[in-house]
């Protein structure tokens, strides 16, 4: 059974279409992402759904019963929605603790205010008022509110976005364990794409056109993106552009096999930082040489730097991700090999 399915919804904004033709489903019981960058429309989608706003193309479907159409327009309060936008929208003469008792039907919620108090981590916090809590904690309290009211579709707008780092983790952590076993339908609104993959079971990538232009799992985004688009979304790639032929492209960094229906086709290749492998070899065995300008130690991974040679002799740079005890110096030799998994070509 699907908790949300939208069909063809388009929404203007004055002069200006924020959302084209948004087609999706969201599965009950299930977390869904829309995942884009600023101005592409995902905060008007969940106003549309929450009903905060009319229908003015398509409609929008909550439990298989209709609540938005050009003609129809279920009012906000008879949806059953939880839904955090990112002005938190706290009452300020009420507690902590009174704040998080005033949805209607906490007193049902499977979720106690210890519960919530654990998750949002502010257990010395029930009796303050909101202008006494940091932006970040008021966050987190907002946050806790919209679940303990054990809502059907509980929709989410950048839920963590003001939270530093490390606390951001935990948080995030600590609300996906809690959604898994809360049996509420979940759509979340981010442009973070590891968040995205990190704590949803579908991704719905938009462009700053108001289109869906790929959805899936995050497996499904993440190794088969349909354009430069969405291979971009998920952190940034070396990108080459050539002419397919006798189903390879001559790079700077070596031949890449193409598929045969772009044979004679100029392409646009795209290799993530993983992608391009390095040994420590004073003579390439195939020939890619590579020179280190730069090697940082990230963490988990090292980030190389490295130059190379077009077929003009034009230097080009590029970046590779490699594990954190590789560390060649600067100005040293590496052979370069591809990873062909981690490389995706699209028609230009």
């Amino acid at each position: 059974m699907s908790a949300v399915e939208i069909t063809n919804l388009s929404h203007t904004i004055g002069n200006k279409e924020i959302l084209k033709n948004i087609n999706f489903t969201l599965s009950k019981d299930s977390i869904s992402c829309i995942l884009g960058p600023s101005g592409s429309g995902k905060t008007s989608l969940l106003k549309l759904i929450a009903g905060l706003e009319r229908v003015q193309n398509g409609s929008i479907k909550i439990n298989s019963k209709e609540v938005s159409s050009k003609s129809k327009h279920l009012p906000t309060e008879k949806r059953n929605i939880g839904f955090l936008f990112q002005d938190y929208a706290l009452f300020p003469h009420l507690t902590v603790k009174q704040n998080l008792e005033y949805p209607i039907n906490y007193k049902t919620s499977p979720h106690t205010i210890e519960d919530i108090i654990k998750l949002i981590k502010l257990p010395n916090s029930l009796n303050k008022y909101p202008h006494e809590l940091s932006g970040g904690e008021q966050q987190r309290v907002a946050l806790a509110r919209s679940i303990i009211s054990n809502p059907d579709i509980l929709l989410l707008d950048e839920p963590f976005s003001s939270l530093d780092l490390n606390l951001r983790e935990d948080v995030r952590d600590d609300t996906l364990h809690l959604l898994q076993k809360s049996n509420v339908s979940v759509i979340i609104v981010t442009h973070d794409p590891f968040e995205a993959m990190f704590i949803s079971n579908q991704i719905n990538i938009m462009d700053t056109t108001g289109k869906i232009v790929q959805s899936g799992s995050p497996a499904e985004l993440y190794n088969n993106p349909a354009n430069s688009y969405v291979a971009e979304f998920f952190g940034e790639t070396n990108r080459f552009e050539g002419v397919v032929k006798n189903g390879q492209i001559i790079t700077p960094v070596g031949k890449i096999s193409a598929p045969k229906e772009l044979e004679n086709k100029n392409v646009k290749i795209h290799i993530r930082p993983r992608g391009i492998r390095l040994n420590k070899q004073p003579t390439p065995v195939n020939g890619i040489k590579g020179t280190v300008m730069a090697s940082k130690l990230m963490g988990s991974f090292s980030f190389i730097h490295l130059s190379v040679l077009d077929k003009d002799n034009e230097i080009v740079h590029i970046h590779s991700h490699m594990p954190a005890d590789f560390n060649p110096k600067q100005s040293s030799a590496v052979e370069i090999e591809i990873d062909q998994k981690q490389t995706f070509i699209f028609q230009n």
